[in-house]
């Protein structure tokens, strides 16, 4: 009797344990979904290795961000012994430590489907790490919390206990859905656990500045391209300032290959081609060879484009930045004068002002400046028109004979103008450009209004050379006081510049204080001792102080220093 109550007690302590290890029955198709990850550095070296899950019959894989941090190759190997190459990094989250990668498979694989968010507290889960065994090894339990991730994703704590080596292992509901995979408690407790939503991680991508992004900069496999074409041409683009020649090339070859049809990838890689031949390749043959695949790439991304119109404008686009810019080249088909006729072929196919621009450019080039005029004004009375459509329409119309400085001021006023309010820093330059005309005209009043309207436009950021030119406008228009303030600002700002204490003895002089002239004279003499036109200065102060002999003291220093006005001084004062 008493050795049937042992056993009937051993029973009833053995039960739990062996219900809890009876596996449901997908269990076994279900662990040959999850694979070890192997991770090498740049010399080769293995770093790290760590569980990872197929979450589709192509070979996407949701993984630990750690494991693949520093990584230029990895690795995954299935159940079975297969190993594949990972080839694309898809996304990442470091934060969270996961990742989704992409492994080349030659055929389907065994993958395991993802559960949607959220699912309740008490749904039982399964823990299936990695192993090569037959039978599946498993842990089971119960959600016993659910967090907020990031809506509508969900953080599930758990009791199942991880142990070591099974941390990212999946965790899976009573259907074989992953619903998560395992992190550690922070605490290092063993009998709980934590899992971070597997549908948040099957659902990252590589956005189109993640280019610039630490998180992928840290591993030196290749990133996946934006599912969408024009946030994968920003990113093409992103990529273009920080990889060498090769290195892009490589990167257009993939974006290529990644999208066929996409007419940008074929005109970038054309423009790199021809731009950036001398770094890709060596001898002139290798070089011109380049130019011409750069020409069928004009002909490819054709195909793929429905405006004949802009496939002339990118041809003659890049044989004008090329050919202006090496004059050397003989291949016929490089020519500024082919370049010009393409862009005609383009404004016969549609009258865009874009395409007039170009032409505008490519006359102005060719020293044809009235063409480039007349080509610039379609832009300017377009939609299109720009500050730099105003700006170079100016430029043309100054070089043409007989020009009105009325008319060159007229269009410099419709750059600035296009610039629109509040002025920024770009229409800083256009300002200057009408400040010199004005001054041409001696319109000082307009000059000095531009000069202030110059500083209201760069928020006050001037420098000296700012108040010594504005000085010079109020000086000439008689604003003495105003003169003075400016360059006392100048020679406050660059006091070892002897220029801006000559002027300023300058302004004293024609305020007739000649005593502060002369404190002004002795200061840039400090500075500049074989300053001539200084001791000329110096002479007209005692001249006018009626100092006679410290006047040609002064006035003969200035001759024999070189001062070409001297020399009159002296006879008229000095007799």
């Amino acid at each position: 009797m008493k050795r049937i109550l042992l056993f009937i007690l051993i029973c009833c302590h053995l039960l739990p344990a062996t219900a809890q290890k009876n596996a449901p029955k997908w269990m076994d198709k279900s662990k040959k979904a999850v694979v070890l990850i192997t991770t090498y550095g740049k010399d080769g070296a293995k770093l790290t290795s760590g569980t990872g899950i197929f979450v589709s019959e192509t070979g996407d894989v949701l993984s630990a961000y750690e494991l693949f941090k520093g990584a230029e190759k990895a690795t995954v190997t299935d159940t079975e012994g297969k190993t594949y190459p990972v080839t694309r990094v898809i996304g990442a989250d470091e934060l969270y430590d996961v990742i989704k990668v992409k492994a080349e498979t030659p055929k389907k694989v065994q993958f395991l489907p993802v559960a949607a968010d959220p699912l309740a507290v008490g749904t039982v889960a399964y823990l299936l790490p990695y192993s090569t065994e037959k039978k599946a090894d498993f842990e089971q339990g119960t959600i016993t919390e659910v967090s907020k991730l990031k809506d509508p994703y969900s953080y599930y704590k758990l009791s199942v206990p991880l142990e070591d080596g099974r941390v990212n292992s999946p965790i899976l509901n009573a259907e074989g859905e992953v619903f998560g995979l395992a992190q550690a408690d922070a605490s290092g407790k063993k009998d709980v656990s934590y899992a971070v939503s597997a549908s948040y991680v099957n659902n990252l991508a590589v956005s189109s500045t993640d280019f610039l992004n630490s998180v992928y900069n840290n591993i030196g496999i290749k990133k996946a391209w934006p599912a969408d074409v024009e946030q994968a041409q920003v990113a093409l683009f992103l990529k273009g300032s920080t990889q060498d020649a090769k290195t892009y090339l490589e990167t257009l070859n993939d974006f290529i290959a990644t999208f066929p049809n996409s007419a940008d990838g074929y005109l970038n890689r054309a423009n790199h081609y021809a731009g950036r031949r001398a770094e890709l390749a060596v001898t002139p043959g290798e070089q011109a060879n380049y130019l011409k695949l750069a020409l069928d790439d004009i002909e490819t991304a054709s195909k793929y484009s429905d405006k004949k119109g802009d496939v002339y404008y990118n041809k003659a686009k890049l044989i004008y930045g090329v050919s202006a810019g090496d004059t050397t080249l003989t291949d016929p088909a490089w020519s500024v004068q082919v370049a010009q006729q393409t862009i005609q072929k383009a404004i016969e196919e549609d009258d865009a002002p874009v395409y007039h621009q170009l032409a505008g450019d490519i006359h102005f080039y060719l020293k044809e400046f009235d063409q480039a005029y007349g080509e610039y004004m379609v832009v300017n009375n377009s939609d299109l028109a720009s500050p730099n459509s105003f700006y170079w329409a100016a430029k043309a119309k100054e070089n043409t004979p007989g020009f009105n400085i009325g008319d060159v001021i007229a269009l410099l006023d419709g750059a600035v103008d296009k610039c629109g309010l509040p002025l920024t820093s770009e229409a800083g330059q256009y300002i200057l450009e009408r400040i010199d005309w004005k001054l041409r005209l001696s319109q000082y009043a307009e000059a000095i209004a531009d000069y202030d309207l110059y500083y209201k436009a760069m928020s006050g950021d001037v420098g000296s050379s700012f108040y010594f030119y504005r000085e010079q406008a109020k000086f000439r228009a008689g604003d003495m006081e105003g003169a003075l303030a400016d360059i006392k600002e100048a020679v406050r700002l660059s006091p070892d510049v002897p220029d801006y204490r000559a002027e300023e003895a300058s302004v004293y002089v024609r305020m007739k204080n000649y005593t502060d002239a002369l404190a002004s004279i002795e200061e840039a003499l400090k500075v500049a001792p074989d300053f001539a036109a200084c001791y000329r200065l110096k002479g007209i102060c005692y001249v006018r102080m009626e100092k006679k002999a410290e006047a040609c003291e002064a006035l003969n220093k200035a001759k024999e220093l070189g001062d070409p006005l001297a020399e009159r001084l002296i006879k008229e004062h000095c007799k």
